[in-house]
């Protein structure tokens, strides 16, 4: 997946084509519209959709199976739009959906990398972009730390970290120098403003970041990150009652995130938290389609939070 999204970026470096839809926070989404929204900055649309057999809605899945039928080989062999469906989990497989695409779309089996598989994956990474550098084992776990196992955000960091230190030894001074550590140290700060309905300093947090040079679409891709992980945390802790150690293990969220998630969750309600991941949805959806500019879809967001 990796792989596929880095040689789309390389044609669009903003990142205007790409869209991502989890149904698992938004079941209820119609995904077939961005299967054919123009883009205003970008011809070419890549549209990955994730979790819509496992977790989309009845409605949501005949809609793709309706879209489908009617394109036929058109959504296959289009050169404009891509669409990628991934599960997280093994799909049933009497669903609709996939007996279609197993017909008619290429297939492959992704495995989550953790532990010493995502340490090899990163220093793959990073002898591709410079045969020569080496990191201490230190700096790659303060790497992991900070970051997660999102693969996406981890490319984002690597290309940074290995242009910055030319071939010699990565230290953590480095890391912590290059790796946004601060900005999500102030993505939990400012989800916190909102929870005690202080915009302003939601905004002041946000915008002094953006003052910096750090990347607005990274800054919205946190956002998302992070509610993503509190209702993931608010779910096992709410309707699983399970206690933060199981939490860890069971989300593979590093311990840090977690603690700080739970003590968010004492000032959103679940219902509270898909609401606003909606919203977070449909703007990221706005912006990536041309229909918003990032500034302005930040702003609007902590406004309407």
């Amino acid at each position: 997946m990796i792989e596929i999204k880095n040689r789309f970026i390389s044609s669009d470096a903003a990142g205007a084509g790409l869209t991502i839809v989890d149904c698992q926070e938004s079941p209820n989404r119609n995904v077939t519209d961005l299967f054919v929204t123009p883009n205003l900055f970008n011809p070419k649309s890549l549209v990955i959709v994730k979790n819509i057999i496992a977790s989309g809605s009845e409605e949501n899945q005949n809609s793709v199976l309706e879209f489908i039928d009617k394109n036929k080989n058109g959504i296959i062999e289009s050169q404009d739009v891509v669409v990628i469906f991934m599960e997280d989990g093994v799909p049933k497989k009497s669903n609709k959906i996939l007996k279609v695409l197993e017909k008619s779309a290429k297939k492959q089996n992704f495995e989550k990398l953790l532990g010493i598989k995502l340490e090899q994956w990163i220093m793959k990474r990073m002898t591709e972009l410079d045969p020569a550098v080496k990191i201490s084992k230190q700096a790659l776990n303060r790497l992991i730390a900070f970051v997660g196992n999102d693969s996406f955000l981890l490319n984002n960091e690597i290309q940074k970290i290995v242009n910055y230190c030319a071939g010699r030894m990565i230290s953590n001074e480095d890391i912590d120098l290059l790796v946004k550590a601060n900005l999500n140290t102030n993505i939990f700060k400012t989800i916190d403003s909102l929870a005690n309905n202080n915009k302003k300093e939601a905004i002041a947090l946000l915008h002094e970041h953006i003052q910096k040079g750090d990347d607005p679409f990274y800054i919205l891709s946190m956002i998302v990150y992070q509610f993503r992980n509190l209702l993931k945390v608010a779910d096992l802790k709410e309707n699983e009652k399970l206690y933060e150690s199981e939490i860890v293990r069971r989300t593979k969220l590093h311990p840090f995130v977690v603690k700080k998630s739970l003590g968010q969750l004492n000032r959103f309600s679940f219902n509270r938290l898909r609401e606003i991941y909606g919203k977070i949805a449909d703007l990221d959806t706005a912006v990536k389609t041309g229909q918003i500019n990032i500034l302005l879809a930040i702003d609007r967001l902590i406004a309407e939070m």
